[in-house]
């Protein structure tokens, strides 16, 4: 019984507000710095740029 309580409380308190994101909201990919820069200035959100170099 407890169990289920701690699971019903954890995915109420972390799983609907997760499903409450406005739409648009998270990572969008740009093919160019362009329009990257267009997007984010529209979305008034920053760019994050991640180098990632295999030897």
């Amino acid at each position: 019984m407890h169990r289920l309580l701690l699971v019903t409380a954890f995915a109420l308190a972390f799983g609907i507000p997760a499903l409450a994101k406005p739409p648009g909201a998270g990572i969008q990919w740009s093919k160019t710095w362009k329009e990257a820069l267009e997007e984010a200035k529209i979305r008034n959100v920053p760019i994050h740029v991640a180098f990632h170099k295999d030897h």
